[in-house]
């Protein structure tokens, strides 16, 4: 008789040991989580909101979260468990106020770098975002984005869906920095550029 309520205890104190590790395992494996959701709900900012945008890439996923204040674009990485490897809020708003724009990057390996765009567009008109490094034009001359194109060596086109764009791209160190987000409409005009 001992040894049944012994055997029961201790399973009883598995139970409980398992239901910890699964419950607050994420809070100790170092920023990852058990689920896709988690990853995206419970890293920064933490907030609760909704996805508005999401695109695979291998085992990375772009995602748009959407608080109901500000929108952030995160990176989510997919190895077993999920991890949020870059958040960055889309909070630079072009002079005009047309659009909404950031970019992040972080190392990968060597000197390549997980590199991500994202632009949240107010002006209905925009229904594509460009995004270049051609080098400043000191004299104020307006190119046109064939110029554009032939003077970068990151020019990504980004689709407008329900008012969002993004997108993952890996580009050398050398590369990251210097980006010029213009918002063109139907036509290829230019409307917004930050």
């Amino acid at each position: 008789m001992k040894g049944r309520v012994y055997i029961k205890k201790r399973y009883f104190i598995i139970l409980i040991l398992l239901m910890t590790i699964i419950l607050l395992g994420p809070s100790f494996l170092g920023g990852y989580f058990w689920t896709e959701r988690s990853a995206i709900r419970d890293s920064f900012p933490n907030e609760d909101g909704t996805v508005v945008f999401e695109k695979d890439f291998k085992n990375k996923k772009v995602v748009i979260w959407d608080t109901g204040q500000n929108k952030y674009i995160k990176l989510i990485e997919n190895n077993f468990l999920y991890r949020p490897i870059l958040v960055s809020g889309i909070d630079a708003k072009t002079s005009d106020k047309k659009m909404n724009v950031t970019w992040s990057a972080t190392n990968r390996e060597g000197e390549i770098y997980d590199t991500l765009f994202a632009a949240e567009v107010l002006d209905e008109d925009i229904v594509k975002v460009i995004v270049s490094n051609e080098k400043a034009n000191l004299e104020g001359e307006k190119l046109s984005l064939k110029e554009v194109e032939e003077q970068s060596t990151i020019f990504v086109e980004l689709d407008v869906n329900d008012g969002v764009a993004a997108h993952y791209i890996l580009i050398p160190y050398l590369e990251v920095g210097n980006f010029i987000f213009r918002g063109v409409d139907a036509e290829g005009n230019v409307v917004s550029i930050f």
